[in-house]
């Protein structure tokens, strides 16, 4: 997937679904190369790097693909019933909470930048997030689920203050500080995310104006997958502006 071959991604997860039909993680992360590569086809994964608002939100380049979206939900339904399943015998199944974490991650993810439903990306968020923090709970050694809590708490920490008092009615407030101290761990010591953390990592540099430390940690993505482009092209750009 960071390599951008989402085809093969499906084949490896597809697979996984095969020999293990009970572990709710072979569908999230098929879920999750889905959105991913819609993102790709819809020329969205370029506008993850733009720290201007306006580009940020832009509209996708082509209408998105309802057959591919009614999978999206097939997937994540599954993912949810199987990971309840396991929840219900044991409430501390590490497999089970990050697989919903990423499922609601994810999910939150297509609602926002292919349909601009922000407030219900905010919901699939706030979910997300409560399932990363009770598998913290469990096991704090589990740093992939830090990305969780470092998004939520840079974006509501990130709220102008006009708009962060109605959104605490909601139960969304976060801290940027801590926002990015999160965002790092996993970034540093993540498995499976380890990659997309230093990604959003690096975004998150971009919209505090350093550029130095995004284009460091994209120069890092590129060179450890070197078939996706975009990484080695956002860091050039970062260095062609002056950084």
């Amino acid at each position: 997937m960071y390599a951008l071959d989402f085809p093969s991604a499906g084949r490896l997860f597809a697979d996984f679904e095969k020999s293990y039909p009970s572990d709710p993680m072979g569908y999230a992360a098929e879920t999750t190369c889905l959105v991913f590569s819609e993102f790709n086809r819809l020329k969205l994964l370029e506008a993850e790097f733009e720290a201007e608002n306006k580009k940020f939100f832009a509209q996708p380049a082509l209408p998105p693909d309802p057959r591919l979206k009614q999978r999206i939900l097939e997937l994540s339904e599954r993912t949810q019933q199987l990971a309840e399943a396991r929840l219900r015998q044991d409430p501390a199944d590490e497999q089970a909470l990050f697989a919903l974490a990423l499922t609601n991650g994810i999910l939150g993810d297509y609602a926002a930048h292919v349909e601009h439903r922000y407030w219900g990306a905010a919901k699939y968020g706030r979910q997300g997030d409560e399932f990363a923090r009770k598998l913290l709970q469990h096991n704090p050694q589990f740093y992939d689920a830090y990305i969780w809590t470092g998004v939520t708490n840079y974006i509501y920490g990130s709220l102008p203050l006009p708009v962060r008092w109605p959104a605490r009615l909601f139960g969304l407030y976060g801290n940027k500080a801590t926002g990015v101290a999160n965002l790092r761990l996993a970034a540093e010591k993540g498995q499976y995310l380890k990659p997309y953390a230093k990604m959003l990592l690096s975004i998150t540099y971009l919209r505090e104006n350093n550029k130095p430390a995004a284009a460091a940690l994209l120069t890092e993505l590129s060179s450890e997958f070197p078939t996706n482009g975009l990484f080695a092209a956002q860091a050039k750009r970062l260095t062609a502006n002056g950084m």
